[in-house]
């Protein structure tokens, strides 16, 4: 007769639970990491809708300031003034314009874990004063 023994079932069994375990593993990870790119595009979107807004129709000013995009995002955004360029003869060039940088942090809590993505773009506006 050809069939199985109790032994090579009890091996092959063994051999296909490490392969399912294995395997759950990996599809586990793959929805954690998708899970959690999807996270930081809408964090993405996020704050390049705000730093859109920034600058548009007055003039930047100097510090900090929060908020709150939905239950899930907070956004945190610092601007500073940024010394003029120096040019090639060693000269500051005296212009009507100043460059602004601005840093915006967008947090969000994903399970127990607090995470967060900077992003920083430069603006140039007039000279306020």
């Amino acid at each position: 007769m050809g069939g199985f023994s109790l032994l090579e079932l009890i091996v092959a069994f063994v051999v296909f639970a490490l392969a399912f375990g294995f395997l759950m593993q990996i599809v586990s990870g793959s929805l954690r990491n998708a899970r959690q790119s999807a996270h930081y595009t809408q964090a993405a979107l996020l704050a390049q809708s705000r730093l859109a807004e920034m600058g548009a129709g007055e003039l930047l000013k100097p510090g900090s300031e929060s908020g709150r995009f939905d239950n899930r995002y907070r956004w945190r955004l610092d601007v500073t003034p940024v010394e003029a360029p120096v040019a090639a003869n060693g000269n500051i060039d005296a212009m009507a314009l100043e460059l602004m940088r601005l840093e915006l942090v967008v947090e969000w809590r994903e399970g127990v874990r607090e995470r967060d993505a900077h992003f920083v773009t430069m603006r140039i506006q007039q000279k306020s004063g």
